[in-house]
């Protein structure tokens, strides 16, 4: 169990989850990426609800904040019609500079920065501006909408999944999601979340939650999204849920639905082993 409480971060009003229920559908919370909106992030997840099929249902959100600055050129083009975008916090480095998830040279600068590329075991050298903000409006839509079987999040989205999984752990080993999915993530490095993975001793905490990694062999960000799964337990309760690292021959994108329908039937079939609803039918819990 997670014990550590961050002081410099809002205490979660959301600390007693509803019962799941075993009459219906799996329920999947999707955080998208940086820049990008919920019909985004409709489109990315179209393998998977095609490989889940009528036994879950998929709700999206939107990021806290409007974009701040322009989307990818393919998803402004692509998307205009669905525009505005989002984010959920802005991504500073220590001299105030902006950190686009997306620039892998901006990546290695503030690892640069950090001093990890001379062995540091890991870098603290960011901040999440706005993050706090995030994470009361994630604890506010739980309150309405949760719990969860599942929870995806993209890139951006997928660091503040771990945060926010961190944050709840840590208040009383709250749990609104059984299975976390982080695609294309990349690693919590923020100085604002620290403490979060952090034991009383300083040493380095694992996230303690059954959790499942997809993972572009040719993302610019592919060792950031190593490391951010390294910072999941290998093994986690219940049943000893092992980590499973999915590499597939994309980028920074969810795998190709229709070169991994293998890859999305076998995704299927162990999010309804882990919801304890077999590969047949799976009902839900909310």
């Amino acid at each position: 169990m997670v014990s550590v409480v961050a002081e410099n971060l809002p205490r979660p009003t959301a600390l007693r989850p509803p019962p799941f229920e075993a009459s219906k559908k799996i329920r999947v919370l999707c955080l998208h990426g940086f820049r990008t909106n919920k019909q985004v992030m409709m489109d990315q997840t179209r393998g998977l609800r095609a490989a889940l099929g009528d036994s879950a249902d998929f709700v999206m959100l939107n990021g806290t904040y409007e974009a701040r600055g322009a989307s990818d050129p393919m998803i402004e083009s692509a998307y205009k019609s669905s525009a505005p975008f989002y984010e959920w916090f802005e991504n500073q480095l220590a001299d105030g500079s902006s950190l686009q998830y997306n620039d892998a040279e901006s990546s290695a600068k503030a690892r640069r920065q950090s001093g990890a590329d001379q062995g540091e075991d890991h870098a603290w050298s960011l901040s999440y501006k706005g993050v706090e903000q995030s994470m009361a409006r994630i604890d506010e839509e739980l309150r309405r909408h949760g719990p969860f079987d599942v929870a995806i999040g993209f890139s951006q989205g997928a660091a503040l999944l771990t945060v926010l999984t961190m944050w709840y752990l840590g208040h009383g080993n709250v749990r609104w999601w059984k299975l976390v999915i982080c695609v294309g993530g990349v690693d919590v490095s923020a100085v604002n979340v620290k403490s979060l993975f952090l034991d009383k001793a300083g040493s380095r905490v694992l996230v303690p939650l059954p959790s499942i990694h997809l993972i572009g062999k040719t993302d610019p960000l592919f060792h950031e999204s190593h490391r951010l799964a390294l910072s999941w337990a290998d093994r986690a309760e219940p049943n000893a849920f092992k980590k499973r690292i999915y590499v597939h021959d994309g980028g920074h994108k969810f795998p190709s639905a229709s070169r991994n329908r293998a890859l999305y039937a076998e995704l299927s079939r162990v999010i309804k082993l882990h919801c304890n609803k077999g590969t047949e039918t799976c009902t839900a819990r909310m």
